[in-house]
C-alpha cells in the first residue's frame, strides 16, 4: 500500500491504533511514500502469476527493478491527478477483465488467485490504474497519433523483409565478466556448467550468479538473430540444437554459458507454406467415447465443435504454423498427414492428443502496410511516453531510502 505523509500524521494525532506491522519506507515520491510492503507484494504477484521460483524474484536486482517500477507508477498517477484525470471503478474492472481475457482466464480468476495466495489485490489494481491513467495523460497531450510517413513505412518494410527470413534463436545466458581475476571467472563458469549438467536449474543459477542485465529474468535473452550478439556467441548459435547447453564461451570481456531453448530456421522468402491445424486434448478415461466420434471422420468444423465440447483447455484451432519453422517433434508428427486427416491418439502424461490438418496454404510473414504503420505509431508514442516520464521523474522529488 502507498501512504500519504499527511494521513500518517493524522492517525498519530487522533491516536488511532492499528494492528502492528513493520512497514519500512523505501522511497518517497514528492509527498507520498512507497513501503517495503509495496515491493514485497509486487514481488509475490510476479512469483505467482509468472510461475517463477522464489530465487528468481527474491534478489536485490529484482527488488530494485520493482521499486523503480513503483516509482514510475506513482509519478504517472500524480501527473494524472494534476490534470484532473480520474478513473471510474468500471474502467478499472474492464482493465482486470482485459487481463483475464488476454491470459485465457475465466472472469474472477485473478481475484481468486490473489486470495488463495494471500496477495493484496490492491497491488494489481494500482498497476492497472497507473497504466490507464497514463494512457489518458498521453492522449490529453497528443490528440493525434504521431505522423508516420510513407518513406518510413517503406524503409521498415524493407528492413523487416531482410530480418524475418534470417534464422532466429530463443536463448538464455549466464555471463561472468573477467573482472580483476580472469582465472577465478573461468573457474566459476566451469563450476556453473558442471552444476547445470548435473541437473541444477539454469534460470535459478542465472539469477544467483550471472552478472548480465538478463540475470533478473533467469538469463532470458528472448529471440535473437545473427549479428545481435558478440561474435564468439554469434558463431556458436547455428551449431546448437534446441535444448542444448553450450560449453563455456570466451567473450571479449567475460565468459558465457548459452542455453538454446528454441530455434527458427532460415527462410528463402517471406511467402511461406503454413498449416492450419486443430488439436483435441482429452482425459485418458474418455478415450473410448471420443474415439467413437473421431471414427466418424468429421471435417474441421465438426472436429472443432468436438474439441470445444469435450476437449481440455488448449483444444481447438491452433495459430497458423509456418512449416519451415515448426518444432521438429510436431513436424515429424504431421508431415505425412493429409489435409482432412486426423492423427492420433498420441499418449501424453495424463491425456491423449489428436491433431487434424485442416488446410495448407501460402501466407506472408511480412506485415501489411497498415500494420507496419500502426507499429511505427506505437513505437513513436512509446518514445514520447518515455521522454515525458523521464522529464516528470527529473522534476519530481524522489528519494530512495
Amino acid at each position: 500500500m502507498t501512504f500519504r505523509k499527511s494521513l500518517i500524521s493524522l492517525f498519530f494525532i487522533l491516536g488511532i491504533v492499528f494492528p502492528v506491522h513493520s512497514y519500512e519506507i523505501v522511497a518517497t515520491v514528492n509527498d507520498e511514500v512507497i513501503s517495503d510492503y509495496d515491493v514485497s507484494t509486487r514481488l509475490k504477484m510476479m512469483e505467482v502469476l509468472l510461475k517463477l521460483s522464489p530465487a528468481m524474484v527474491n534478489n536485490e536486482q529484482t527488488k530494485e527493478k520493482i521499486l523503480d517500477t513503483l516509482i514510475d507508477e506513482q509519478v504517472k498517477l500524480q501527473e494524472a491527478t494534476k490534470k484532473n484525470i480520474e478513473l471510474t471503478a468500471e474502467e478499472v474492472e474492464q482493465g482486470i477483465t482485459y487481463l483475464e481475457e488476454q491470459n485465457q482466464m475465466s472472469p474472477g480468476t485473478l481475484r481468486k488467485i490473489f486470495s488463495e495466495n494471500q496477495i493484496d489485490f490492491d497491488t494489481l489494481e494500482r498497476q492497472i490504474k497507473s497504466d490507464l491513467s497514463w494512457l489518458k495523460v498521453l492522449r490529453s497531450e497528443n490528440e493525434k497519433p504521431p505522423v508516420v510517413t510513407e518513406a518510413e513505412i517503406k524503409a521498415e518494410q524493407k528492413k523487416l523483409k531482410e530480418e524475418l527470413v534470417k534464422p532466429a534463436y530463443l536463448i538464455a545466458e549466464i555471463y561472468i565478466p573477467y573482472g580483476q581475476n580472469q582465472e577465478a571467472a573461468q573457474k566459476q563458469i566451469n563450476d556453473l556448467f558442471d552444476q547445470i549438467v548435473s541437473g541444477h536449474s539454469f534460470p535459478e543459477l542465472a539469477v544467483k550468479y550471472s552478472k548480465g542485465l538478463t540475470a533478473v529474468s533467469g538469463g532470458d535473452l528472448g529471440w535473437v538473430r545473427p549479428g545481435q550478439l558478440e561474435k564468439a556467441v554469434d558463431d556458436i548459435l547455428p551449431r546448437m540444437k534446441a535444448g542444448q547447453l553450450s560449453k563455456p564461451i570466451t567473450g571479449e570481456k567475460g565468459y558465457y554459458l548459452i542455453l538454446m531453448r528454441e530455434q527458427q530456421k532460415e527462410l528463402t522468402s517471406t511467402d511461406v507454406e503454413a498449416w492450419l491445424v486443430s488439436q483435441l486434448l482429452i482425459p485418458k478415461e474418455h478415450l473410448i467415447s471420443v474415439m467413437t466420434e473421431i471414427q466418424k471422420k468429421p471435417d474441421c468444423t465438426a472436429f472443432n465443435e468436438l474439441a470445444q465440447k469435450v476437449g481440455l483447455k488448449g483444444s481447438g484451432p491452433m495459430e497458423p504454423m509456418i512449416v519451415a519453422r515448426m518444432p521438429e517433434q510436431l513436424y515429424q508428427v504431421l508431415k505425412d498427414v493429409e489435409v482432412g486427416q486426423i492423427k492420433g491418439p498420441i499418449e501424453a502424461e495424463d491425456f491423449y492428443l489428436f491433431f487434424m490438418k485442416c488446410k495448407s496454404k501460402i501466407v506472408s510473414i511480412l506485415p501489411d502496410e497498415q500494420t507496419i504503420k500502426s507499429q511505427l505509431e506505437m513505437s513513436k508514442m512509446e518514445d514520447i511516453s518515455q521522454n515525458m516520464l523521464k522529464d516528470l521523474r527529473k522534476n519530481a522529488v524522489i528519494e530512495k531510502k
